[in-house]
């Protein structure tokens, strides 16, 4: 769940950070479960560990790679119906993702890193 869920998407933005346009976006696909300050329900300790892992390695990305000019989110796109979170959760990923969509594209332009769930809102870290 490590490599999935932290080291392969910073491994992907390393690879790939130089094909991105100054002034472009580079998103990671996080989730609330990764806030430390909102862990306040007991289970998924890996999931939750791993998210925040991936939270903490973009932090070193950002830093690492801080006058690039690029739009660096970490996007939440809420508990959805998929194979991980499961037939019960509660939004449905074909009304979801294209909010994420929008809040990237809102975001498009403004440097820097930024926690956000999929209505633009800041998620504390």
């Amino acid at each position: 769940m490590m490599v999935t869920n932290a080291l392969s998407p910073l491994r992907t933005l390393e690879a790939l950070c130089g094909l991105v346009a100054p002034g472009g976006t580079v998103a990671v696909m996080s989730s609330e479960r990764g806030s430390i300050s909102l862990n306040t329900e007991d289970g998924h300790e890996l999931y939750k560990a791993s998210k925040a892992a991936l939270n903490q390695l973009m932090r070193s990305y950002a830093t690492r790679h801080a006058d690039d000019g690029h739009t660096k989110p970490l996007i939440d796109p809420g508990h959805n119906r998929t194979r991980l979170g499961g037939p019960d959760a509660p939004l449905n990923p074909k009304e979801s993702i294209p909010a994420v969509v929008d809040v990237l594209e809102a975001q498009t332009g403004a440097p820097g890193l930024r926690f956000l769930d999929r209505h633009g809102e800041t998620v504390p870290w």
